[in-house]
């Protein structure tokens, strides 16, 4: 239990000190990439989107604080323990809060996209052609 209260230092976790302050900020770089990216793709999906920023903002602010934390020396178990936080909200976004609000959003979308629009009545005007003559719709 003394090494998850010890300060973290290179002296006293030589293989795990540099692979932390890399491996956030590696995860940061990636989060901020794929958050951009997201935010193109997705521009007309609203529930897309929130989920990406329920995702983006633990993982940002859990990785982009563990280089600083292990530099200024903080004991491994808070270390731990913000990580363990920040991942489980993550995962929380995604595997609990956000499927069915997706799903119903999918939904939506599906019954726009499928359902065919009211039939137009004989009495109207029928539309022209690209030629020019008027076509009877039946």
């Amino acid at each position: 239990m003394t090494i998850l209260t010890d300060p973290f230092t290179p002296t006293t976790f030589p293989d795990l000190f540099t692979w932390m302050w890399v491996a956030g900020l590696l995860i940061s770089i990636g989060a901020i990439g794929v958050y951009n990216l997201a935010q193109r793709r997705y521009r007309r999906y609203p529930e897309l989107l929130a989920l990406h920023e329920w995702i983006f903002w633990p993982i940002i602010v859990t990785w982009g604080v563990i280089p600083l934390l292990v530099v200024i020396g903080v004991p491994l178990i808070l270390q731990l323990i913000i990580v363990l936080t920040g991942m489980g909200l993550a995962a929380y976004a995604t595997f609990v809060r956000f499927p069915p609000r997706i799903a119903a959003a999918n939904d939506e979308i599906r019954r726009r996209r499928y359902v065919p629009p009211p039939r137009r009545s004989e009495s109207q005007r029928s539309k022209p052609t690209p030629a020019g003559r008027r076509r009877k719709h039946s």
